[in-house]
């Protein structure tokens, strides 16, 4: 079985890419392609993936416990949240023009959580205020998200589907708050960075401070106890989580020339 695991964590097509450009390349080049090979094995194990993932998420690490016991034992944190009169909802896109991405179904199952428990503790039910247009296509994520929770659990839900990116996201929200609500804002641990950025940008720091709680959700990076040969495995997942990393701070540094360039 752990022999399995190897061998699968090897065989996929990016390790047989490589592997083939390395047996064709001219000899006096193969230390290129060798040093590559070894960029992306590193990359693609827990250690380097968390090296990536740790910049974007390291502001929000000390939540990740209080994120999970949210999340498998409401009843006893549920009371940070009982101020709340909305909560919002950043979405996460769709896959296949039809189906919630991992990111969007965890910042929704994190809402509903949430809500299930202010409703059920303290008979509170905030309205639900999910953000998010689609920049390829006429499927928002919103649409999608808020449909799921109306399977679930009884709220009053707005889908704004007008915004493309987390610019307009908080730009938009801003017409659909008032000076007085106590809101929490839902997003993925790698996200809440650029989010935040938004926020302070769009709304004065007095309202942010005071009348906002951020959550965020869904980390990537990993915790555990001690190394051992999985450590060290290639897996696909590290890849696409060091990529997000690599997004991510591409748009982080974006969003502050941006802000500094318009001064909106």
């Amino acid at each position: 079985m752990v022999l399995k695991k190897i061998l699968g964590s090897v065989i996929n097509i990016y390790y047989i890419t490589l592997f083939i450009i390395f047996i064709l390349v001219p000899k006096n080049q193969k230390k290129y392609i060798f040093l590559i090979i070894l960029i992306f094995y590193f990359f693609s194990t827990d250690i380097g993936s968390n090296s990536a993932i740790a910049f974007i998420e390291k502001d929000y690490l000390h939540l990740y416990f209080l994120y999970y016991s949210t999340i498998n034992n409401p009843e006893n944190v549920i009371d940070l949240y009982k101020n709340a009169n909305k909560i919002i909802v950043l979405g996460g896109g769709i896959k296949n023009n039809r189906e919630l991405s991992g990111e969007s179904l965890a910042r929704t199952l994190t809402a509903i959580i949430i809500h299930t428990n202010l409703r059920k503790y303290y008979n509170i039910t905030p309205e639900i205020i999910i953000l998010g247009g689609n920049l390829y296509n006429n499927n928002p994520s919103s649409k999608y998200m808020k449909m799921l929770i109306e399977n679930i659990e009884p709220a009053k839900i707005i889908a704004e589907t007008n915004s493309l990116d987390t610019h307009q996201n908080v730009k938009n929200l801003k017409k659909l708050l008032t000076p007085s609500d106590k809101i929490i804002v839902i997003t993925s641990a790698f996200h809440m960075k650029r989010t935040k950025i938004s926020f302070y940008n769009n709304f004065p720091k007095e309202f942010i401070e005071n009348n906002i709680t951020f959550i965020p959700c869904n980390f990537r990076y990993k915790f555990y106890e001690k190394m051992n040969l999985y450590t060290f495995l290639p897996n696909l997942e590290n890849l696409e989580t060091t990529n997000i990393a690599l997004n991510e701070t591409i748009g982080i540094l974006y969003y502050n020339l941006y802000y500094k360039i318009t001064g909106k």
